[in-house]
């Protein structure tokens, strides 16, 4: 009877091993697969902009999380218009400026209104050939330029431009905004 119990043993016994051979390369597999999900989820790589152009898209690296969830929508309004205020630009310029010739004084009449927070620089830009034509150095808030010459010598005709009034930043002169108008300048002579 003793050989019949070894018997019945052996088979347990080796199922046993088995179910714990199956049990340990499960947990290996299921560990090594978790690493591996790991790393690919977490592991951002160093050029995150060329590995997103990869997708098709290129996400900015100024983004941040979150939004405008925990404010109310009047909070939301005053923000918003705070963030207007701060970078309107009210221009005023002769939108018709006449120049007797093409290296004589017109009348641009460019103005940086007193309302506004910011010096300007006027750049006029030539509508047909992208040349510019003129450039202010900065205007400060309350001031104006009456008359000025071009800085290229323009044949007779009339020219229509684009007038771009730029924002520029007190400390550093950099530009933080810019509108523009449609000027058109004649040349007399």
């Amino acid at each position: 009877m003793k050989a019949k119990e070894e018997y019945v043993d052996a088979p347990r016994e080796t199922r046993s091993k088995d179910i714990t051979v199956y049990a340990v390369i499960f947990l290996v597999l299921l560990v090594g697969a978790g690493i591996f999900l790991a790393v690919r989820l977490l592991h951002k790589p160093a050029d995150a902009a060329l590995a997103d152009s990869k997708s098709g898209i290129v996400y900015d690296s100024s983004a941040v999380e979150g939004g405008w969830d925990n404010l109310s929508p009047e909070e939301i309004e005053a923000r918003l218009n705070e963030k207007v205020a701060e970078g309107m630009i009210n221009i005023s310029a002769n939108t018709a400026p006449i120049f007797e010739d093409g290296s004589s004084e017109g009348n641009l009449m460019l103005v940086n209104e007193s309302i506004n927070n910011y010096p300007q620089k006027v750049q006029i830009v030539r509508n047909d050939t992208g040349e510019q034509i003129y450039e202010s150095n900065a205007i400060p808030v309350g001031s104006k330029i009456e008359r000025a010459t071009l800085d290229v010598t323009l044949p007779a005709g009339t020219y229509e431009c684009t007038a771009y009034f730029h924002n520029l930043d007190p400390e550093s002169g950099a530009i933080i905004g810019t509108a523009g108008a449609v000027i058109t300048i004649t040349v007399k002579n």
